[in-house]
Parts: C-alpha cells; sequence; structure tokens
C-alpha cells in the first residue's frame, strides 16, 4: 500500500528538486538583501572586539557568504583603517580540510586570511595567513610610537587546534623584509638597529608564542636567536623578550656603529623587549 501511495520513482525526483528549489531561493534571497542588513550581521562580532566597521557597499555571497567593498574598520572616535574588501562566508570545499568558514581581508597587495572549523564563535582548529604587511598599514588600529618601531612582513602562517579543556597549540612561520627597532640606551653609538631578511620560527602554547629560532641579517653580519612573545592574542597588552646574537658584527658595515669601542669583539647580543607595539633594542659587546 505504502509503495501505491508513495512510488520509489517520484522520491528520487523529489529530493534533487527540492534541493533545486533552496539553491534558487537562498541565491534569491542573497541577490536582493539591503547593505544595511548585511552589515548588521558583522557588526556585533567586532563590537565586542571594540571595533567598528563600515562599507561603500555589502552584498551576499551564494551561498553562504558576504562581501563589503570600500570598508573601513576602526575604534570608536578613532582613526580608520581603510581596506578594499572584505569576504567572509562558508567553503563546502573547506570540509575537506574541516576549516569550512573563511574570512580575507585585503588592501593592495596585503592581504589576510583566516580559516576556522564550523563553530567559528569558539573554533577547535583554525589557520592563519598573512602577506605584504608594512606596520603603518596597521596604525589606525594599533598606534606604533614615534620612537621608530616599524617593519615590513612578507608572509607568514599558522596552523592552531584548541584541545577540550580551552589549551592552545600550534606552530607556524613568519618573514620580514625588515624589522627597526629603537637603541635608547645611553653608551650605545646607534639609535637603532634593523635587522633585515628576517625568518622566525614558533610555537603556540596557550596564550604565548615561543619562537625556536629568528635568523637574519645586521648590517651585513649574521644574526640568529630565540624569544617570546606574551599574551599574543591581545596585541596591545602583549609583550616581547628576544635574545639575539649578531656573528663577527666588526667584519661588517657595523665596525662604524660600534666606532671601534670594542675592536677584539667577536660577537655581539641585541636584546629586544618591551611592549609588542614599542619594544626597546640593547647591545652588549663582548
Amino acid at each position: 500500500m505504502w509503495g501505491r501511495r508513495f512510488p520509489r520513482g517520484r522520491w528520487l525526483w523529489l529530493v534533487p528538486g527540492v534541493l533545486l528549489f533552496l539553491f534558487v531561493f537562498l541565491f534569491a534571497v542573497s541577490c536582493t538583501l539591503p547593505d544595511d542588513v548585511i552589515l548588521s550581521l558583522v557588526r556585533p562580532a567586532l563590537a565586542r572586539a571594540g571595533f567598528e566597521i563600515a562599507a561603500e557597499s555589502a552584498r551576499a555571497e551564494f551561498p553562504l557568504g558576504v562581501r563589503l567593498d570600500k570598508a573601513s574598520i576602526g575604534r570608536p572616535g578613532g582613526a580608520e583603517l581603510r581596506l578594499d574588501t572584505i569576504r567572509a562566508g562558508w567553503e563546502w570545499t573547506g570540509l575537506l580540510r574541516w576549516l569550512p568558514v573563511h574570512a580575507t581581508v585585503s588592501k593592495g597587495s596585503a592581504k589576510a586570511e583566516a580559516r576556522t572549523s564550523p563553530r567559528f564563535w569558539n573554533p577547535g582548529k583554525g589557520r592563519l595567513s598573512l602577506e605584504n604587511i608594512d606596520s603603518g598599514e596597521l596604525a589606525p588600529l594599533f598606534p606604533l610610537p614615534a620612537s621608530g618601531t616599524g617593519f615590513s612582513l612578507t608572509s607568514a602562517q599558522v596552523r592552531w587546534t584548541r584541545s577540550a579543556s580551552g589549551e592552545i597549540s600550534g606552530q607556524g612561520d613568519a618573514r620580514l623584509a625588515w624589522l627597526r627597532v629603537p637603541i635608547l640606551q645611553p653608551s650605545s653609538p646607534v639609535r637603532e638597529a634593523l635587522l633585515q631578511d628576517v625568518t622566525i620560527l614558533f610555537a603556540v602554547r596557550g596564550r604565548s608564542l615561543i619562537v625556536s629560532s629568528v635568523t637574519g641579517t645586521y648590517e651585513g653580519a649574521r644574526v640568529e636567536g630565540t624569544g617570546e612573545i606574551a599574551e599574543i592574542f591581545s596585541p596591545p597588552r602583549s609583550t616581547i623578550m628576544f635574545h639575539l646574537r649578531i656573528e663577527n658584527p666588526l667584519e661588517g658595515k657595523t665596525a662604524a656603529l660600534f666606532d671601534l669601542l670594542a675592536k677584539n669583539a667577536k660577537n655581539a647580543n641585541l636584546r629586544i623587549r618591551g611592549p609588542l607595539l614599542s619594544p626597546k633594542g640593547e647591545f652588549q659587546i663582548f
């Protein structure tokens, strides 16, 4: 009797018909949502983090996503960071890596992309990648002091997971074209240190970023060392501590910088510490 009322063949045609209807419905809705409605979906999450957002245009992207063009993000009453595009949504192909939720921010050649597991409000795993970001571009969100601190990030990526207890662990790497820190110690003949071609390998442990390796050059001399950044998820409160060793500094251009104060020196230490957004450097020659 069941088979006579609902023939099996009809069900085979009914299922794809329902799915097609849902896809068409979602596409129609995504094309007709007003800009204000789309922005209202994004603003609450940013407001909880202390930011405001605006955009010249906003639209939904099929099947589950939003795109903001000519957007700006800033703190209430402060300067704004202007962006070309912001895209966020769900990618079905990301289910293969269990990272279906994605968000991408771009401005010129600069780009930041985050991918997380489905519970994006409390994800169990994620991946963050950055490209071509200079410190001056972040000034509206995280103002740097006028003391000379700055950097040019070529690329960075980190993969992380969150355990059932909430502990975060992960690893990644970063490459910087240059990193500049002021040297304020009265005994130093130089007022700033400029590191070039810097490569950093690190691991995430809880709320700290443990740097296992830093390599680069300083005025032609090789630099290597280790370090740590505490409270990495709250940049305004983060602190940095790097211990760097400059090998044979007098073989490079640093002879003039050290003013020949240590002619028998074979190495120099550069210690960088303080707030992440305004660290200070200190030389030790031996």
